[in-house]
């Protein structure tokens, strides 16, 4: 009797161990992502990951999982239909489904699920829902000029524009733009065409269309109401204040003083504000902050009346003698004619908790300050 029941227990673990085994370890890296714009004007393919060890880690279609897409509408019900195996990525395996053209126009949005099923032992992993946008598409062809100012930057061959539309390389191969009369200045127009998505996003390339801006993407939304023709304001390279006689200049002097409490901080020399403007020193060493008491520190500086702007400042702190960084991101601010002449920013270090109070001095005025800081 001893050893049946030995027998039944061991029969019972390899039971549990096969089907453990057997279970999808993970499903995801769906594209595209949560949130996308779609147009109905063609069907949206669906791309889904999913990863068995020992199974899609394998060269080829990991054997025995299958993958059904749902979509549904807020016109129609929900429909499924087979995913098929699409190729390998890194150790998952991809598979790739339509939506269908004809289920789009007229919906506002398309919800999707992907059923991952491990037929060894019928378990399932469901991913999403995920919801899509359905937008307009454009009417007709537009006409986008794009207008750039290099602002003082050098660039070895014409710049270029590029972006995540077709008409402008599909973050591929950009598109030239011809100089101007005015020295640093170029544009191009570019034609989109009708039936495509009206929403994009671009930025530049200079050296002969090599060199990348580090800067984010900027957006647009081309209108759907017939219009021909859309002049984008002009541009910047990296967002730098507008030259080329087409920016805005401060209309009086600006006084920025950055302040970080090091209240609790451990610090064992000079404390610096560094940021990506000449005066903080481009990310370099960083400009010296003054101790003004109580464990605060502050560094000053004046813009004067005529600076170009906007200009989008960033910064953060460092302390023992500049050499160590602050870990948050890094600060904005955008330095502009809404300001007021003086304006105060002050942080903690790593903007973690402390109070720091300055010690009382003689009150002085700002216009010692800008002698100072000048």
């Amino acid at each position: 009797m001893k050893k049946l029941f030995t027998l039944t227990v061991c029969v019972m673990l390899l039971g549990v161990a096969g089907s453990a085994f057997a279970i999808i370890d993970w499903a995801g890296n769906v594209w595209p992502p949560d949130g996308q714009d779609v147009v109905p004007t063609g069907p949206v393919d669906v791309y889904a990951q999913v990863y068995k060890g020992g199974v899609t880690d394998a060269p080829g279609q990991g054997a025995d999982i299958t993958a059904l897409l749902y979509y549904t509408t807020d016109i129609a019900v929900k429909t499924s239909t087979p995913m098929g195996y699409n190729t390998d990525i890194g150790s998952n395996d991809e598979y790739t489904a339509q939506v269908p053209q004809a289920a789009l126009p007229g919906a506002s949005w398309v919800d999707v699920e992907i059923l991952f099923t491990d037929m060894t032992d019928g378990t399932d992993y469901v991913v999403g829902p995920l919801r899509y946008n359905v937008i307009d598409v454009l009417p007709n062809d537009v006409t986008v000029r794009f207008t750039l100012c290099m602002s003082g930057m050098e660039t070895l061959g014409l710049p270029c524009v590029i972006g995540s539309a077709d008409e402008i390389g599909a973050w591929g191969t950009g598109v030239n733009m011809a100089a101007t009369a005015t020295p640093e200045l170029y544009t191009v127009d570019v034609i989109f065409l009708a039936g495509n998505n009206p929403s994009f996003e671009y930025k530049f390339k200079k050296d002969g269309c090599t060199t990348w801006e580090g800067t984010a993407n900027r957006p647009v939304t081309l209108p759907t109401d017939g219009t021909t023709l859309v002049e984008l304001a002009p541009d910047s390279w990296e967002f730098l204040p507008i030259t080329c006689g087409l920016g805005n200049t401060l209309e009086e002097d600006k006084v920025l003083c950055f302040q970080v409490c090091m209240d609790g901080v451990e610090n064992s020399g000079v404390v610096c504000t560094v940021g990506n403007i000449p005066e903080l020193t481009n990310w370099g060493t960083g400009a010296v902050a003054d101790p003004i008491g109580g464990g605060l520190y502050q560094t000053c500086l004046v813009f004067e009346a005529g600076t170009a702007i906007p200009l989008n400042i960033e910064y953060k702190f460092k302390k023992d003698n500049c050499e160590t960084w602050e870990g948050v991101p890094n600060r904005l601010i955008v330095l502009d004619n809404s300001l007021a002449a003086e304006t105060t920013l002050t942080h903690t270090w790593d903007d973690g908790p402390g109070v720091c109070e300055p010690v009382a001095v003689e009150e002085a005025s700002w216009g010692t300050i800008k002698g100072m800081y000048r």
